[in-house]
């Protein structure tokens, strides 16, 4: 049996979380590997993990402290929802505090995952652990689904990416763009590869999905950063099918009209608010995966241009790029009757990811 170590970013957002969750339990139930996320947490992660974060300004400051009592049940029970899915779910390591710590003495496995999410960020202070800068020893390297979280880069960044991947037994990227960097700098074709969620099927998923406590049809709304533009969306839906619009945010100091706000949700009702639902509208990429896994009728608005790159990446590859709703573009946007939507296959894409784990990962060669 294999001892994998995954290396990706411990966060206790919904994508970061579950998309860990999905790689680790992955590996140990269809590869039958042993795996363990390894805890790598820094006072810096602690103190973003607080409920009250200091914000510059001292009436900026008081605005959110209010709005954070206002909410502050809520909030509360997202936090300690999401750690319970930690304890509950994750196979976690020895806590490594600094960076200085893990390098210097790094778990002992047979293969070091990085990934998936923004691990390769150039931007990142903690580039040497996501690109695994320790010996490896007799230990494999790989790299799956990372994704840069930029689509531009300085010649720097490009030298000081190379010089963190040569030791690499294996590369792949969550995004063509990242693939292409990674292909120029490494000479080899790089494969592009699903995010770890898409690993598992929607039945995988099930099992950990909390039913949420509404009798009506809904559009589901899970906003990042979109927003009035995705409640814009959400309600040119509504007003053909009638449904309630119910939205997943953790923006405290928006408050949309006409719909419903949820702050409580912690991985598991997030999963269910996903499987319940009749449409999903989202400016997400894990929010856009959830909708693919489900196969449920969605839109996915472009809120930050500089981190699309991955959404437009998986939905070209899928022939769904009519799904986008890009920023600028929302006055646009209608839908004046209920249509039939396509079923969703991404086999295809799945497929070579499984191959790459096989022969990549495990050395377990398949054709």
């Amino acid at each position: 049996m294999k001892r994998v170590g995954i290396y990706t970013y411990m966060l206790n957002n919904y994508g970061a979380v579950l998309q860990a969750y999905a790689l680790q339990t992955f590996l140990s139930k269809y590869k039958n590997c042993e795996v363990e996320i390894i805890n790598f947490k820094t006072d810096k992660h602690l103190r973003a993990d607080r409920l009250f974060k200091p914000r510059e300004g001292l009436l900026r400051n008081l605005v959110f402290v209010f709005l954070t009592l206002l909410h502050y049940c809520a909030l509360s029970k997202r936090r300690k929802r999401t750690h319970k899915f930690k304890q509950d779910f994750y196979n976690l390591s020895q806590t490594y505090s600094s960076v200085d710590e893990l390098l210097s003495n790094p778990p002992k496995k047979d293969i070091h995952v990085s990934g998936s999410d923004q691990v390769f960020n150039p931007t990142s202070e903690y580039m040497p652990i996501y690109y695994l800068q320790f010996p490896k020893g007799d230990s494999k390297k790989v790299a799956y689904a990372p994704s840069f979280g930029i689509s531009k880069f300085t010649q720097q960044q490009k030298e000081s990416i190379r010089n963190f991947i040569c030791d690499f037994d294996a590369l792949s990227c969550r995004e063509v763009t990242g693939a292409n960097l990674l292909s120029e700098l490494t000479g080899k074709e790089i494969p592009v590869v699903v995010d770890p969620t898409l690993l598992l099927s929607s039945s995988d998923w099930s099992k950990i999905a909390v039913q949420p406590n509404i009798k009506v049809k809904y559009i589901f709304v899970y906003d990042l950063n979109g927003g009035n533009n995705l409640i814009h969306i959400a309600k040119r839906i509504q007003q053909v099918t009638g449904y309630k619009i119910i939205c997943v945010t953790g923006n405290i100091a928006k408050f949309y009209k006409g719909c419903t706000q949820v702050y409580s949700a912690g991985p598991c009702e997030f999963v269910g608010w996903f499987k319940n639902a009749e449409y999903v509208v989202t400016d997400s990429f894990h929010g856009t995966m959830f909708s693919l896994i489900w196969g449920k009728p969605f839109f996915t608005y472009i809120a930050t241009m500089s981190s699309a790159t991955r959404i437009y990446s998986i939905l070209s590859q899928l022939g769904l790029r009519d799904r986008i709703v890009e920023n600028g573009k929302v006055s646009e946007f209608t839908y004046n009757q209920p249509q039939e939507f396509q079923a969703i296959d991404y086999s295809r894409i799945l497929v070579n990811s499984i191959r790459f784990i096989n022969n990549e990962i495990l050395n377990e060669k398949i054709q």
